[in-house]
């Protein structure tokens, strides 16, 4: 028996326990990388779903970490959605460039080669994407992996997937802000329901009120489930709602009540400035969004019957519930009167620049 044969059957899944992922040239794919001296622009000759390689002048050492952006230069515009930023380490050099492998976080699953025809390379910023945004909810809610995997990949389609793609991405930020962020956790049925209706949200104003109310139910028993009801609420706002209720309740005064309550003060808004804050010059709509807002039970009840007239003011005063929901969509967890009054405190607070500058 040959040496060969002998290892064979000796170790027969040896050789193929770990496979080497499929590797591919994908042309006009390029990497910015911060080494050196200055930013540097490498054409990226081939990859894979482990690794990739550019063709550099750089060497870093072997096992160095560095990060890597991703970018398509043939693309549009520079918006987050074409590019992607990762993590990699040095594991070889070559003759033009250097191999490397990717750093990925936990549950990230990269599935670049959907099919054997040509792949684009903003097919694969959007794998990369799409990949970073499941790792991270299958991270805080590892029970719905298979649903979440089901959703991103055959359930909401490429523009709603998208969307659930920017509430996933902005709520890990908001939650790598937060201590313990690693073992916070979220109930499978809140991860589901943020991305089965946050998905049709296709502002980002929306999309950011989405992520906030995941972030809050996130905890480290990740039992909790208190947000369903105020989800019923956002669900229900469209993107010109969404405008004037962050305008209702970032810009009017608050009131504090000893027994730990908020509320506001009247905000009155003209015509003029809701044609400009909504984008909309018809009054009549934003006369309906107002209306919708105030059957939610978000803005006070207006008084008026009918729209109103570049003549007149509209009310966009937030009631107390409508201050509540706002707090957690900023991914508060303590009461609205914590979160308002350290908002308070923080636009009282001095400017230390311009305290510096003031003669003596």
């Amino acid at each position: 028996m040959s040496l060969r044969s002998w290892f064979e059957k000796t170790f027969p899944q040896e050789e193929t326990k770990h496979p080497r992922a499929e590797r591919r040239e994908i042309s006009g794919l390029e990497a910015i990388h911060w080494t050196g001296s200055s930013p540097g622009l490498d054409i990226v000759k081939n990859i894979s779903s482990t690794g990739m390689y550019l063709v550099t002048r750089e060497r870093w050492p072997e096992g160095e970490i560095n990060p890597v952006r991703l970018v398509y230069p043939e693309l549009a515009d520079d918006s987050p959605d074409n590019q992607v930023t990762i993590e990699t380490r040095a594991a070889r050099w070559g003759e033009d460039g250097m191999g490397l492998t990717f750093v990925l976080p936990e549950y990230m699953d990269l599935w670049l080669w959907k099919t054997d025809g040509l792949i684009e390379p903003e097919d694969i910023l959007s794998e990369f994407r799409l990949s970073r945004a499941l790792a991270f909810l299958r991270r805080i809610c590892p029970s719905a992996s298979q649903p979440l995997k089901l959703l991103f990949r055959e359930g909401l389609g490429n523009l709603r997937a998208g969307h659930a793609i920017g509430i996933a991405h902005r709520a890990e930020i908001m939650l790598a802000a937060q201590p313990n962020f690693d073992q916070m956790r979220a109930p499978e049925s809140v991860v589901i329901r943020v991305i089965k209706e946050g998905s049709w949200a296709d502002d980002t104003a929306t999309q950011h009120l989405w992520a906030g109310i995941l972030v809050t139910a996130c905890t480290l028993t990740g039992d909790d489930e208190s947000n369903l009801p105020y989800m019923d609420l956002l669900a229900e706002m469209a993107t010109v709602d969404t405008r004037l209720y962050i305008e209702a309740c970032s810009k009017a005064p608050k009131v504090f009540s000893t027994n730990g309550g908020v509320s506001a003060n009247a905000l009155m808004r003209s015509a003029d400035e809701m044609v400009t804050l909504t984008g909309t010059k018809d009054l009549s709509k934003i006369d309906r969004n107002i209306l919708q807002l105030s059957i939610l039970g978000l803005l006070e009840p207006r008084e008026k019957a009918k729209y109103f007239s570049f003549a007149q003011v509209a009310n966009l005063t937030p009631t107390a519930l409508g201050l509540e929901l706002y707090a957690r969509c900023q991914g508060h967890r303590g009461s609205p009167f914590e979160y308002y009054a350290a908002q308070q405190n923080q636009s009282a607070s001095p400017d230390p620049k311009t305290d510096s500058e003031k003669p003596q």
